[in-house]
């Protein structure tokens, strides 16, 4: 089956995940949250590159957020359908596999697609966390919250994210790729929420104070 969840109305695609159906699941929903994230950090640099509410410097921040930003979104966009395209390749490879035990490498290589794809994702949630570490004090003020809505997606992207992983990873036969990415897991996961919490934090200290320092 062919995905094409960007070119059909945003109603479209919340309809199709409340349906009867597998695609869009859980997979392709968190790594909406995280491409929406993403873009929320370029809006946030759109209305400061050339903000005269901050330093020069900080517009130059801001600006190279925006080309780094940028440069992803196309990929976290595709990967929405590339989540579901996957999973059809795994009940594809399961379904084979009741019917022949040697198409056991077939469907575990099909799981890895999953698990490649959102250990990815892990990789882009930290990158915005990165631009919204630098933009909470380097953008125009009045986009405060939105880097606080941002940050407050990824981190709901990570803990979905970690739980996609760990769906797919406890079907794999091979147990030394299996304590190696949950000791990633384990040893990342805390560290990228905890740096989110941090930015909402500070998020939150501006707008009670009314501060941009």
């Amino acid at each position: 089956m062919e995905y094409k969840y960007l070119q059909e109305p945003l109603e479209t695609y919340i309809e199709r995940v409340s349906e009867k159906s597998p695609c869009p699941g859980g997979g392709s929903a968190s790594i909406l949250s995280l491409a929406i994230a993403n873009a929320l950090t370029i809006m946030v640099c759109n209305f400061s590159m050339e903000s005269r509410r901050i330093s020069k410097e900080s517009q130059k921040i801001s600006k190279d957020v925006f080309n780094a930003a940028g440069s992803i979104q196309s990929v976290l966009n595709k990967s929405i359908e590339e989540d579901s395209r996957i999973y059809e390749m795994i009940q594809e490879k399961m379904r084979e596999l009741k019917k022949n035990p040697d198409k056991v490498i077939e469907y575990e290589n099909a799981l890895l697609k999953s698990i490649e794809l959102h250990m990815k994702m892990l990789d882009y949630c930290e990158q915005i966390l990165t631009w919204n570490e630098q933009l909470v004090e380097n953008s125009n003020p009045y986009l405060i919250s939105d880097i606080g809505v941002s940050s407050s997606l990824v981190e709901g992207a990570l803990r979905a994210i970690r739980i996609n992983i760990l769906v797919n990873l406890y079907e794999i036969k091979n147990r030394d790729y299996v304590l190696k990415v949950e000791n990633m897991l384990e040893k990342t996961s805390p560290l990228l929420i905890g740096r989110a919490k941090n930015i909402i934090s500070i998020v939150e200290r501006k707008m009670k104070t009314g501060s941009d320092t």
